[in-house]
């Protein structure tokens, strides 16, 4: 073992399988090199794929340990077998997880700040239990009366073209990728079929799915129920296998049964017919909220000399927007502003990527990397420089300023190189933080468990 390191992955979805790559793609050859000692879990339970959650039903021990638990044994139980096999104990450990394996590595942050010295957290579901408000949402108003789609591949995809004409250039450049799409403010209305018209446009009832998938779930006053909807740019995913949009109701209504209700009620449970408000969303935090990773109380893990890269894609369908820049804003309120929180923690927003990997500019960024020379070296990460295969061949880099600094074209060089782009200074008052009903509920006491 080279440099005495340890590396941890994380699991996605519902987890019980066992991952055998980290994410991004490009740190695996970094990772399976020989510089790591590294190992996964399945999170404490064994299912037939990473959208199964029966295990939970009467299991109060298997939804602890996926909840927090299984990532932290699993540490201290590897750290030993590491010891035993080497004679010492890794000097370095790291832990880097997507998606749902996001939300492992900031458990342990928030939870068990001794287990890793740095932490990259890919696209994390922090807000796990009021997000199946927004999937099944999105699963009722893309299906019509009949139970059949509304939106079509060729809609979404004139859609995609019509957003990326209207919001492309909001950055001072128009390069086929939206830096920052919570400032568009595109409405999809407006490619309605004219009468005569029936060719290029959508119908009233596909425009207004769309609108409603960009906005979220709210209840009858209005208010929102989760952090906004789908992001402007990840369009061409809404018709696709996999999509929330498309089938993401098998999961969150088996969530609301067995991984919230313990599989004891809601047993009858209509996911077409549910119509949830803020009652509704406070029992969901009650009983699940265990699940959530988002306390911005990172003081322990900042203490002990932690460092933690959180990252996401600015087109990822299934975060959305708002949900990391929300959770940012309220870890700097919590410690200290920029200056409490910049000596530990750097978030990245990537232009143009989708859920945990690929995009509509399917960029690639090496996050291990800057990690180890943080923990390491005492080199912080400033500007991360990805790379993508664009569709006529040619390789675009760019750079990604740690949130929420902004990459700007200087006006003047090549637009796929790098050294063309520098910082855009921060707007003063910047403030992120979302104005939704589960702010400020709060969770109910974890299962019963070890």
């Amino acid at each position: 073992m080279q440099q005495s390191r340890y590396l941890q992955g994380g699991c996605g979805g519902a987890c019980g399988v066992i991952y055998e790559t980290v994410t991004p793609s490009c740190n695996n050859e970094t990772a399976f090199g020989g510089a790591f000692a590294v190992s996964f879990n399945n999170s404490g339970h064994v299912g037939p794929d990473a959208r199964d959650t029966l295990w939970a039903a009467y299991a109060p021990q298997l939804r602890a340990d996926f909840a927090y638990r299984a990532s932290h044994v699993t540490a201290r139980v590897a750290k030993e077998i590491i010891a035993r096999f080497y004679g010492q104990k890794p000097a370095y450990s790291y832990f880097m997880g997507c998606s749902n394996g996001g939300r492992e590595a900031m458990m342990e942050a928030q939870r068990y700040p001794d287990d890793f010295d740095g932490i990259i957290a890919g696209a994390p579901a922090l807000w796990i239990t009021p997000g199946v408000v927004r999937i099944i949402h999105e699963s009722q108003v893309a299906r019509g009366a009949d139970g059949q789609p509304i939106l079509t591949p060729q809609s979404t995809q004139l859609l995609h073209r019509a957003v990326m004409a209207a919001c492309d250039g909001l950055d001072g450049l128009k390069d086929g990728q939206i830096d920052n799409p919570r400032r568009c403010k595109f409405d999809p209305r407006t490619l309605v079929c004219k009468p005569g018209r029936n060719a290029d446009c959508v119908t009233a009832q596909q425009a207004e799915t769309m609108r409603r998938l960009y906005e979220g779930p709210v209840d009858a006053q209005g208010r929102r129920l989760f952090f906004g909807g789908e992001p402007y740019g990840s369009e061409l995913l809404w018709t696709g296998p996999g999509s929330f949009v498309a089938d993401g109701y098998q999961l969150a209504a088996n969530q609301i049964k067995f991984m919230i209700n313990n599989g004891e009620t809601d047993q009858d449970f209509d996911w077409r017919s549910w119509k949830p408000d803020a009652a509704a969303l406070a029992d969901l935090m009650e009983k699940g909220g265990y699940y959530n990773a988002s306390n911005p109380d990172l003081s322990a893990f900042k203490a002990r000399g932690g460092k933690l890269i959180m990252w996401q894609g600015e087109a990822d369908n299934a975060g959305g927007s708002y949900l990391l820049p929300d959770y940012y804003q309220r870890v700097r309120d919590t410690m200290g502003g920029f200056a409490g929180t910049d000596p530990f923690m750097r978030v990245y927003m990537f232009p143009g990527v989708y859920h945990c990997a690929g995009g509509y500019v399917g960029y690639q960024h090496d996050l291990l990397g800057p990690m180890v020379n943080w923990v390491e070296r005492g080199v912080a990460p400033g500007a991360v420089e990805g790379a993508a295969i664009l569709a006529d061949g040619t390789v675009r880099r760019r750079p990604t300023y740690p949130f929420p600094v902004q990459a700007r074209y200087v006006g003047k060089g090549d637009i796929n190189a790098a050294s063309s782009f520098a910082p855009a200074p921060v707007p003063e008052g910047y403030d992120d933080r979302f104005d939704w009903v589960g702010a400020d509920i709060h969770a109910g006491p974890p299962p019963v468990a070890y």
